[in-house]
């Protein structure tokens, strides 16, 4: 090396330093010191980032970062823990969650009687007539593993009318005084997509299933605004605390629309959101369906914190309660072969209006019946309006066949899962549909080794809302005592790198939104979680203890461990 070159090597540091300086590169935050895994393609591994007006504008070393450092700049050292892109929860439901914050909570009861004691301890601090709304039962985890009867529950709530969804959200309990005020008699038709459940005189037994709830939902006053704030904001804080920066909303309304832009415009809102509408909001979708998506379609709102690019449909039901839709019966109730929300037609008819305006659709599927026809429904009205990127998406796809699998793939339709339903569900499924049909259950491999990306989420409050658990569930297909030994079904499991993509930059991609999240990559957004375990080489049991440290959205810490 000749003296000459070796001049030009040493000095070109300074040369790009005051170049940096010149062109005023002086970033807002520096995160340095850290494992940063980018999540790009190659899941390449960094040491630090730079961020400026929210944009990442640097990734690299610890030593080139410090040309990026000035007065102004915030300067995170993450003391050699892992970051990773702003964790993404692709199915969630913010405002259902801030009910749960709110309401009463009824989680992990195991015997029908415990929801008797919490509902008549509410009641002595509640007013005659005023409504107790609560949840998240599940007569699985009971001795009896029957759906409850009322008579208990209304005998010591006789002035107060009691509401109480199932843990999967797609049944509820009501007591004698909620039938009352909702007019649900012996004489009260099903309806349509919906089953009233009835004792063996044909009295209602308080048990509601899919579109049968809106009977009583229609009679539960609403939230004022401020209430309706509070819980949301609530919601907020608590996906922050787990370190989630975004959440794909699945249904909503204006209501919902007009709080989040104003929340926005007052720079009150520290989690970005990409909101479905939902059908259920505004459950008589008539007429123009194209101007209904085209008047309230949003790319962006506030650097996007706010897109609205897709609607959330429900098709059939449950597993848990029996409603999913299958070709064939039950195992455990051969007389069932699930319910249909909704016709096909209605789903192609969605469809179609959607294509028109550059819409997605995201429908509700659980069981093969579900699935399939959904798919068909899809084909349909992309044979009519064929487009390229249309990113149709189908929420849970939980119980497939090989088929519809490839079907998936040809179509371009994106699976939407959740991970821990698997470990949540495991227990039950094969009693519901036996082992054959099981295995075509939460077949993430299968998906995966097809060509197609899953977008993960949880379905929160369905599920806990700490994306590290859906993590664990991806990578053990096991609960968190570690059953089964092997883990379920151990052949459809994810890696623990696909399990992050799931829920980056492929939670990213179900949104549209690839080209400026789910990735640490010069010019997206500033959005990351910082973890006090590396997750990528810890044996996955201890995902179950690892903590949030910060959550950075947008280049600021909206939220820092005590």
């Amino acid at each position: 090396m000749t003296a000459k070159t070796y001049f030009i090597i040493c000095l070109m540091p300074v040369c790009l330093f005051i170049f940096r300086c010149g062109a005023n590169n002086t970033a807002d935050m520096v995160v340095m010191n850290g494992k940063i895994a980018t999540v790009d393609e190659n899941f390449s591994i960094v040491e630090a980032v730079a961020v400026k007006d929210s944009r990442i504008i640097f990734t690299g070393s610890n030593s080139d970062i410090l040309s990026f450092i000035g007065d102004g700049t915030e300067v995170l050292d993450l003391e050699g823990n892992l970051a990773l892109p702003g964790l993404i929860d692709a199915h969630a439901h913010l405002h259902s969650l801030g009910n749960e914050i709110a309401n009463l909570d009824i989680t992990g009861t195991t015997r029908f009687e415990e929801i008797i004691d919490k509902v008549a301890e509410k009641v002595k601090s509640s007013e005659p007539g005023e409504w107790i709304l609560g949840g998240r039962w599940d007569h699985n985890d009971w001795k009896s593993r029957e759906f409850p009867v009322h008579d208990e529950l209304s005998r010591i709530s006789p002035d107060n009318p009691v509401y109480l969804r199932r843990i999967d959200g797609n049944s509820a309990f009501a007591n004698a005084k909620a039938l009352e005020l909702a007019e649900i008699t012996k004489d009260t038709p099903d309806p349509v997509g919906g089953v009233i459940q009835r004792k063996p005189d044909g009295e209602p037994s308080g048990v509601l299933i899919n579109r049968a709830m809106n009977i009583v939902l229609e009679h539960i006053p609403p939230d004022t605004e401020e209430h309706f704030e509070r819980k949301f904001l609530d919601a907020v804080q608590s996906c922050l605390s787990v370190g989630l920066t975004g959440v794909h909303e699945a249904g909503i309304g204006d209501n919902a629309i007009r709080l989040y832009k104003r929340l926005i415009d007052e720079d009150r809102l520290d989690l970005r959101i990409y909101a479905m509408l939902g059908d259920q909001e505004n459950p008589e979708l008539e007429g123009d369906l194209a101007s209904y998506f085209r008047k309230r379609k949003i790319t962006s709102y506030g650097d996007h914190y706010l897109s609205i690019k897709s609607i959330k449909l429900f098709f059939d039901g449950a597993l848990g309660s029996r409603g999913a839709a299958f070709f064939e019966p039950y195992t455990d109730d051969p007389e069932n072969r699930g319910l249909l929300r909704v016709t096909p037609e209605y789903i192609y008819e969605v469809s179609k209006a959607a294509l028109e305006v550059g819409m997605s659709v995201n429908t509700h599927c659980i069981g093969v019946r579900g699935n399939r026809l959904c798919i068909d429904a899809y084909e349909r009205a992309l044979l009519e309006n064929p487009t390229d990127d249309h990113r149709f998406r189908v929420e849970h796809a939980q119980i497939v066949r090989d088929e519809d699998i490839q079907k998936f793939r040809k179509l371009g339709i994106v699976p939407a899962m959740q991970p821990t339903h698997c470990t949540s569900d495991m227990y039950f499924v094969e009693n519901r549909i036996g082992h054959e049909r099981a295995k075509g259950a939460y077949a993430w491999r299968s998906y995966l080794d097809a060509g197609l990306v899953i977008p993960c989420g949880s379905d929160f409050p369905v599920e806990s809302n700490n994306p590290l658990l859906g993590i664990y569930a991806a990578v053990t297909r096991q609960d968190k005592e570690g059953y089964p030994e092997e883990g379920w079904f151990p052949g459809q499991r994810m890696t623990i790198e696909e399990a992050v993509r799931g829920f980056t930059i492929w939670a990213a991609y179900g949104a549209f939104q690839e080209d400026i999240l789910g990735s640490i990559e010069v010019g997206k957004l500033a959005d990351f979680t910082v973890l006090d375990k590396d997750i990528l080489t810890i044996p996955p049991v201890e995902l179950l203890s690892t903590k949030t440290l910060f959550t950075i959205v947008g280049g600021k810490i909206r939220y820092r461990a005590r």
